[in-house]
């Protein structure tokens, strides 16, 4: 490794060597939590079925779909409104099936009981 002086300045091809090292480093630390939290995120689905969360006034319910001849994940995104001075809750729902085959099937519905 050479010595460098105080006046003298790293050369370009080093400086781009080091931010090569750092980027690479963010990239392996990012990939490190991703795929901590895929892993829990799985094992939370596999174990109960399913996945709920309140995320900015939505419910969200993620679940797992799994008969003798359906394979695939469901997912809910509900949320209240008005509608006709009554208080209801509108869903989306997107059903991912691949098993059969590959099957994507979107409902929305508004449950005003």
């Amino acid at each position: 490794m050479e010595l460098q002086r105080a006046d003298q300045r790293p050369s370009p091809s080093a400086k781009r060597k080091e931010k090569l090292l750092w980027l690479a480093s963010l990239f392996l630390a990012l990939i490190v939590v991703c795929g901590g939290c895929g892993f829990f995120f799985t094992v939370g689905l596999m174990s109960r079925g399913e996945l709920t969360a309140i995320v900015l006034g939505a419910d969200l319910r993620l679940w797992r779909v799994a008969t003798k001849t359906e394979v695939g994940l469901g997912l809910d995104r509900a949320f209240e409104i008005r509608r006709d001075d009554r208080s209801c809750t509108q869903h989306y729902t997107a059903i991912l099936l691949w098993k059969p085959a590959l099957t994507i099937d979107n409902l929305a519905y508004a449950d005003c009981s």
